[in-house]
């Protein structure tokens, strides 16, 4: 499964990549993101941050990106997405918590 981790560059995002081992995790965050490769996971940018089009730059990264699964780590990503859960479930993209992963 192809997964995109919101907050890519914070240390819960990195607590959070530990519980996918066997997927390909994309590492998204706002603004410039470090360049070097790794194995484990990609990062992407996800441009300038807008509060007003969050979902829609999410939906946007992850169709991009052939992302299967988003998991959104930032309140505010948080809850717009999960306003938004029926447009990111018609394109099959399965929506994540932090919760489902035993409180990481």
């Amino acid at each position: 499964m192809r997964i995109l981790i919101t907050a890519g560059k914070s240390a819960r995002a990195f607590k959070l990549l530990k519980e996918f081992k066997t997927d390909e995790i994309i590492m998204a965050d706002y603004g410039e993101m470090p360049q070097f490769p790794s194995k484990e996971y990609q990062f992407i940018s996800l441009g300038t941050q807008n509060q007003d089009t969050i979902a829609h730059t999410l939906l946007t990264s992850c169709l991009d990106n052939a992302v299967n699964a988003i998991l959104p780590v930032n309140d505010f990503e948080i809850e717009a997405v999960v306003k938004s859960c029926t447009l990111f479930k018609e394109f099959d993209i399965q929506v994540l918590t932090s919760a489902e992963l035993n409180n990481v």
